[in-house]
């Protein structure tokens, strides 16, 4: 019995054993002649790296923008009527205070001779109602009229001068109703519209539109960018344009950055000033733009802090 308890215990210290180095064996790394080796990610290259990722790292960004006028007026009538004389017509340079366009004006017109007579009328009445107030006075200083006499006197005088102002009043409302009918440029400027012709009826209320002025002395270039171009992004920055359009490739800087991000769309908007002294920049072109880092006079981006 003794002989077949020893055998027994060999037995079962020989199969632990096998199964302690065979789970050893399962956990351990494959090696030898015959296995191969790891596969090792690829690195990418700098051109394959995402424009994003690239602005980050403070290097340019590129994108399209557009190009505004510097200033534009849409011009409608100050008055309801129809329009009789149009002065201008697209392509048009304008100076401030130029005549662009006339309502019929005769009712005003007529409104504005009414208004003139009746003040003609009320100083005649003032005349008249001064010297009575005189005599009177005078009367009434040698105690030879009685004072409810001179007071009514004094108070036709009184009505006669209110009576005045009120005509001037009058007279000067008219005027203005006779120059509502004519509209001047409020700017020096290009007429880049006209959308009403002479004949047509031209309300205040709703406001028509008759005519649209541009001041294209200056182009303003805007662009969006995402938000985190602020990290390297700022006054100064330089910018590389290029029109397709017209084949026309400038430099120039950011003049400023709308303080606000556009909540919807994770952007920014980024302006900068073209002078257009020829006059070959277009309100509306499409702009490919190249934004750089900035120079080395303007204040740098502080980064955010690692975490």
């Amino acid at each position: 019995m003794r002989s077949v308890w020893i055998g027994l215990m060999g037995f079962s210290l020989a199969v632990g054993g096998c199964k302690s180095a065979a789970g050893k064996a399962e956990l351990g790394p494959a090696t030898g002649s015959g296995v191969p080796e790891p596969a090792i990610p690829p690195v990418a290259s700098a051109e394959e790296v995402p424009d994003a990722a690239r602005a980050a790292d403070g290097a340019r960004l590129s994108g399209t923008g557009t190009l505004y006028a510097k200033a534009e007026a849409q011009l409608g009538p100050k008055a309801t009527g129809v329009l009789s004389h149009v002065a201008v017509k697209e392509g048009d340079r304008v100076k401030k205070g130029q005549l662009l366009f006339r309502l019929e004006s005769a009712q005003a017109d007529l409104s504005v001779r009414q208004a003139k007579a009746i003040l003609e009328a009320a100083q005649v009445g003032l005349r008249a109602a001064e010297i009575d107030y005189k005599r009177t006075k005078e009367l009434y200083d040698k105690g030879s009229v009685a004072p409810a006499t001179f007071d009514q006197v004094q108070a036709r005088y009184d009505n006669a001068k209110s009576a005045v102002s009120q005509a001037k009043v009058a007279v000067s409302m008219a005027q203005k109703a006779s120059g509502d009918t004519s509209v001047r440029s409020p700017i020096d400027g290009v007429v880049t519209a006209k959308l009403k012709s002479v004949g047509e009826t031209v309300t205040m209320m709703p406001p028509t539109v008759v005519l649209v002025v541009q001041d294209v002395s200056s182009i303003e270039l805007r662009a969006r960018l995402p938000e985190r171009a602020l990290l390297t992004l700022g006054p100064g920055s330089n910018i590389r344009m290029r029109l397709p359009a017209v084949d026309i490739e400038r430099m120039t800087r950011v003049d400023r950055i709308n303080p606000a991000v556009d909540a919807l769309t994770r952007s920014v908007e980024v302006v900068a000033v073209l002078e257009n002294a020829d006059g070959k920049l277009k309100p509306g072109m499409l702009a490919e733009v190249e934004f750089g880092d900035r120079d080395a006079g303007a204040a740098p981006a502080t980064p955010e802090p690692k975490r």
